[in-house]
């Protein structure tokens, strides 16, 4: 659940707060016309709602949209103050999101300038408010305008190769860097108000912020601290008492008041406090997220002025990255333990950011939970993100591996810039600092890779003398300012320059954490995944499409063929649609139609990146983390995603959650063996039974093990290693499966796992019996599946209704039931039938299923 999240974090509108939200007007600079806006917004978006521009996701409208960025754009909204505003000591215009280049105006004056859309910002405004009728205007410069004399004055062009612009001007502005283009994005390079903006008033004293800091912990205590930033504005505060209240939810028994006795002006009050028996917070899977709420009130008198909501966490994590004897560690321990990060890279999840609500934040985060994701990694091409994103990672267990705002690309470093990242990593760091999910700090995404390997002198004509002062430039950045700005903010905090620290192309699979793109980029076989395995896998992954039920939201049916004009549009990828084709024909039959293509590509991205999930698995502790490429989409194309634009999920996202579970059977071929290994990230051993059969797709059993042990703690092992030859015998191999099944003591089924021994397209599958009954509970739809013979990647769908079954894309055995539900709205007993007899199924069968 939500939990109030909008109210923690932050500075909460006691008094007089009023929102600026909602309804203003805009206009093209020159233009005479005002039209209706809505903020938080942008451009784009506010054009599209008045009809002025087509949906920018459909078809192929981006390229008609590209004069927009060119374009100044004014912003404005009227507002009545009653006469009691002038009882504040001051108004503040707070403004917490101001998407780039603009000057802002409070009746005909001039207020403030601003020019990093990643800072969010507070004017003192009193003095130009007026009672009654009050006009606020906001005007929007072109960033491509404001930056092109930058570029023309360096004489060069930076290496920022995804910027889809010949000048490269996306890295003079401290801006989402993926609004100027990437290799799975549209180029929007939008304006606009998108975050909140209001104004507060203040009266005699408000709480600036709060710093948490915690000195030690263990099992039976808990020392830490509240570094209380207070602004102390009217005389009164040297002739009376002021109080700073301090109360826990729900440890009431820590609540204390403090009498304050201070001169005017800005200070900090530290709060100490010991918790005995202290509940730790911890990582999804290995225990409870707990959360301590705390609140802080400056009080005068009875009276409230200001209050401060702040959650936190209890625990300890280390970032482990030195020489041992295995190469150069790079590892999480969580409580004091090693924990095995299990996660993905996240990228905006719309390309108008505004548009990504807190409902929308809840969805992607209740599939991260149900996929047994631990980790999210937060990347530099995009934004620092909503504070709604954090509260959800804090209250769900999952750690965030938080880059700055830096990807793929050299930068400069004269003062006005450092100095406009000093703001942004001041702001930013002060913002996330205090949430336990947070797990550490990375300079850049892929710069030192950049330097190491992409050849930009060659790309781009940078003398000798010109690259060396640019990566002179980069150690001021990212060795200097931004570690400065943790070291001072955020003490303690893990800081790494750059990702990734090992690079793939120099076999340097012992040091460090890794980016590997061999399969993909490279054109190396999926089979490489299984013996390029790092000490930590940050990046890797594999394209595919949407299905058809999602393709025919954006498209029309005669765009349906990949080398059409609106589909590549949506591929950004140059080689990404042949890559796709390419390794499909060795695995896959050939698909009969434009569905069946978007159906396999998913199909294969799945079992590719399953053998990268298992590999980096069994090896653990020697690969302690594995984060593919990427969970999320931010418009609807052919990406690496693996929940796509509209929010389905693709057979990637399922083949995580069953990779990802708690424990993981690993079968694989080694010489002429086959050896099956168990993971188990579970803190305490179990008692356990192991079950391993060699069957037909009939169901016929032709040999079984059974076994008993006891799992291994957090770490994997070798079950058993069988000779392959022996095994087989004389039986059809192109008809045969392995299955492995692990129990616990009371019989439940904690994991289990199939192993084909030939290629899907080698593979004789039956058309099946399939029987599906279904059932509706309240709002779910249950449906109980059965077969008389091996159903591969059983694919249900229902093209009327939003959202995901709890499995799809699985195999289905004979003789073996399998319950599967998903959520549908409240309806009558005609409309649940119709709904059931439009249940699609499709497998690899060349056919979909009757």
């Amino acid at each position: 659940m939500l939990k109030n999240i909008m109210a923690t974090h932050s500075l909460e509108p006691l008094g007089q707060f009023m929102d600026l939200g909602g309804q203003w007007q805009f206009s093209q600079s020159g233009s005479i016309e005002w039209l209706p806006a809505q903020v938080p917004g942008c451009n784009f978006t506010d054009l599209f709602a008045n009809g002025l521009i087509g949906d920018p996701f459909y078809r192929d409208n981006e390229e008609a949209l590209q004069w927009i960025e060119q374009e100044d754009w004014h912003y404005r909204k009227a507002f009545t103050l009653a006469p009691d505003w002038w009882q504040n000591d001051d108004v503040y215009l707070v403004a917490d999101g101001l998407d780039t280049y603009c000057s802002l105006y409070l009746n005909g004056h001039k207020l403030a300038d601003s020019r990093n859309m990643f800072i969010g910002q507070r004017f003192s405004c009193k003095h130009l408010l007026n009672e009654g009728e009050n006009l606020i205007e906001i005007h929007f410069r072109s960033p491509i305008r404001e930056t092109l004399s930058l570029h023309q004055a360096a004489g060069f062009t930076y290496p920022a190769e995804n910027d889809k612009s010949i000048e490269k001007l996306s890295v003079y502005s401290r801006k989402a860097p993926c609004h100027f283009g990437w290799d799975w994005g549209p180029r929007f390079v939008i304006s606009g108000i998108w975050r909140a903006i209001g104004l507060q008033g203040v009266k005699r004293g408000h709480i600036d912020g709060v710093h948490f800091v915690q000195h030690s912990l263990s099992t039976d205590k808990a020392e830490f601290s509240f570094d209380v930033s207070l602004d102390l504005r009217s005389q009164e505060c040297l002739e009376s008492q002021m109080t700073l209240r301090v109360e826990c939810l729900n440890e009431p028994e820590l609540n204390r008041d403090i009498s304050l006795f201070r001169e005017a002006g800005k200070s900090v009050q530290q709060v100490d406090f010991q918790l005995s028996n202290p509940r730790r917070w911890w990582p999804n899977g290995l225990g409870e997220a707990h959360l301590y709420e705390f609140c802080f009130t400056l009080q005068h008198g009875e009276e409230s002025l200001s209050r401060y909501s702040q959650v936190i966490g209890l625990r300890t994590i280390e970032v482990i990255n030195e020489a041992d004897d295995m190469g150069q560690s790079f590892y999480l321990k969580v409580n004091g333990h090693a924990v095995f990060m299990k996660g993905a890279n996240y990228i905006p999840g719309d390309s108008f950011i505004h548009r990504m609500t807190s409902e929308r934040h809840q969805t992607d985060f209740e599939a991260v939970v149900a996929a047994n994701i631990n980790m999210l990694r937060v990347w530099g091409g995009g934004i620092y993100q909503d504070e709604v994103f954090y509260r959800l990672a804090d209250e769900n267990g999952i750690l965030i591996w938080q880059d700055f705002m830096f990807a793929c690309s050299l930068y400069p470093a004269d003062e006005a810039f450092l100095d406009n990242v000093r703001k942004e990593a001041d702001y930013n760091i002060k913002r996330l600092r205090n949430h336990p999910c947070l797990a550490l700090w990375c300079g850049n995404n892929e710069v030192d890779m950049g330097i190491k390997h992409w050849q930009w002198p060659e790309k781009f004509g940078y003398s000798d003398e010109l690259y060396a002062r640019l990566k002179d430039d980069y150690i001021k950045l990212f060795d200097k300012c931004l570690p400065d700005a943790v070291a001072e903010l955020d003490a303690g905090r893990f800081y790494l320059r750059s990702s990734p620290i090992g690079f793939w192309e120099e076999g340097m699979d012992n040091i460090g954490n890794h980016h590997y793109w061999g399969v993909w980029h490279g054109e190396e076989p999926f089979s490489e995944y299984q013996k390029r395995i790092p000490r930590f896998m940050s990046e890797f992954g594999f394209q595919s499409f949407p299905l058809a039920s999602s393709i025919a939201r954006f498209t029309e049916k005669g765009d349906w063929q990949l080398d059409s004009r609106v589909l590549k549009v949506h591929q950004k990828h140059t080689r990404g649609n042949k890559l796709i084709r390419s390794y499909m024909e060795l695995e896959y039959w050939e698909p009969e139609s434009f569905p069946r293509l978007l159906f396999l590509s998913q199909v294969q991205q799945a079992e590719g990146l399953k053998l990268a999930f298992e590999a980096h698995r069994a090896a653990q502790p020697f690969c302690m983390g594995s984060l593919y490429w990427q969970l999320n989409d931010t418009w609807p194309a052919a990406s690496w995603s693996g929940i796509d634009y509209y929010g389905r999920w693709k057979a990637l996202h399922y083949q995580v959650k069953r990779s990802f579970r708690t424990d993981l059977l690993v079968v694989d071929e080694v010489d002429a063996n086959i050896r099956v290994r168990l993971v188990s990230e579970r803190l305490c051993s179990l008692k356990v039974r192991f079950e391993l059969e060699l069957l037909d797709f009939d169901g016929n059993n032709f040999w079984r093990l059974q076994q008993q042990f006891d799992t291994p703690m957090n770490n994997s092992t070798q079950v058993c290693l069988l000779d392959k030859a022996s095994l087989l015998g004389d039986h059809n191999v192109k008809q045969l499966m392995l299955r492995g099944a692990l129990f616990d003591e009371q019989g439940l089924l904690l994991t289990d796992c199939l192993y084909y021994f030939v290629s899907s397209k080698e593979q004789e599958l039956k058309v099946p019996e399939l029987t599906i009954e279904p059932r509706f509970d309240n709002e779910k739809l249950c449906l109980t599946l059965a077969t008389n013979t091996l159903i591969r990647q059983c694919h249900l769908e229902l093209p009327d209704v939003a959202g995901n079954f709890s499995d799809n894309f699985f195999d289905l055995l004979p003789g073996e039931s399998k319950c599967i539900h998903i959520s549908v709205p409240e309806m009558g007993d005609d409309a649940k039938a119709a709904l059931v007899k439009g249940i699609r199924c499709q497998s690899l069968l060349r056919e979909d299923i009757p």
